[in-house]
């Protein structure tokens, strides 16, 4: 009989703590957001800087694009002439634009390529081992690589490699930034961004003038020729542009701040799991039990719209559309 007991009072606290997770529910809804457009396929993975359907057509911040990678290739990169794939046994792809054919494929052992950029006729890698690498991929010669300190998980959002002029950005899987100098084929710098010993990966990078605003999911970082701030937070996603940086916070407080991440308005949302950002005339944040929150660059005002589901799959956005699954709407569309 004791027995009984135990167990019914750990099932009783066990349902307890389940039934009281709580979910974002907005008092007031603007309208509803339908996906009134097919795509050709469902999407099977996402990045930063991408997504892949499953007949291995690509989306990239312009849209979707009417290449398709060779089967069980996955986009991790692109540049203006050129998208990056990579599968798991080892093997990139370099398929040209406006060509659709392969320029460049090359096979690595034990290692695979998870973020890729390219300019001219360099391509920027960095590997799930945390290795890092510069390719002249018309030459097919390794100019430079370098591997990091062992991983044990990342966080999905993995940020690509940033060209500067003669530097590449390398955002590493364990919190830093590496500073190669393409010319001379040798770090000249390391900017130590996370600490934590797991999802300690850069899930941002971009740099706007003589400013770097980087991010792991606990931390954002802003680099300036003067000084580093710093902002410890768990976060879920970063915009960053001109004047102003906004944070998604896991808390539900979307964060603006100034490019010295000094803050300056915060809107709380309560319960919001914040999932991605739009930035044009509005800014537009999906939340992941099916709403887009509509605020202006200031905070100073929000609606919500509904969306038909909630978000439990891939969701992609580029500059003015929202693609879910199968489908995607562009962001006027509401009703």
């Amino acid at each position: 009989m004791k027995k009984f007991y135990f167990i019914f009072f750990l099932s009783f606290l066990f349902f307890s703590g389940c039934s009281s997770k709580q979910y974002f529910e907005p008092k007031e809804i603007a309208g509803k957001v339908e996906f009134d457009k097919k795509l050709p396929a469902k999407i099977i993975d996402v990045t930063r800087d991408g997504a892949t359907l499953e007949n291995g057509q690509v989306i990239t911040k312009d849209g979707l694009l009417d290449i398709k990678l060779p089967k069980e290739f996955e986009f991790i990169g692109d540049a203006k002439e050129y998208v990056v794939g990579a599968k798991n046994c080892g093997d990139i792809v370099i398929i040209d634009k406006k060509s659709k054919k392969t320029v460049y494929k090359k096979h690595f052992d034990f290692k695979r390529a998870s973020a890729a950029k390219i300019e001219g006729d360099l391509l920027a890698l960095i590997f799930d081992n945390n290795e890092i690498m510069i390719i002249d991929f018309k030459k097919d010669e390794e100019l430079f690589s370098q591997k990091s300190d062992k991983i044990y998980s990342v966080d999905a959002k993995i940020a690509s490699p940033y060209f500067l002029g003669d530097l590449v950005l390398f955002p590493t899987l364990d919190g830093k930034i590496i500073i190669v100098d393409k010319v001379g084929k040798r770090v000249i710098r390391n900017i130590l961004v996370g600490t934590e010993k797991f999802l300690n990966n850069i899930i941002f990078l971009d740099v706007i003038d003589n400013r770097l605003i980087a991010a792991t999911p606990n931390k954002v970082v802003s680099v300036n020729p003067q000084n580093i701030n710093t902002i410890n937070i768990d976060l879920n996603d970063i915009l960053y542009v001109k004047d102003a940086v906004y944070i998604l916070a896991k808390d539900g407080r979307v964060i603006m701040t100034d490019p010295d991440l000094n803050i300056l308005k915060t809107r709380k949302y309560p319960f919001a799991h914040f999932t991605g950002i739009v930035y044009g005339e509005y800014m537009y944040i999906i939340e992941k039990e099916g709403y887009i929150i509509a605020t202006d660059k200031s905070l100073r005002v929000s609606n919500i719209f509904e969306l038909p589901d909630a978000i439990e799959d891939y969701i992609y956005t580029s500059k003015d559309k929202i693609f879910y699954k199968d489908r995607f709407f562009q962001l006027n569309k509401t009703k």
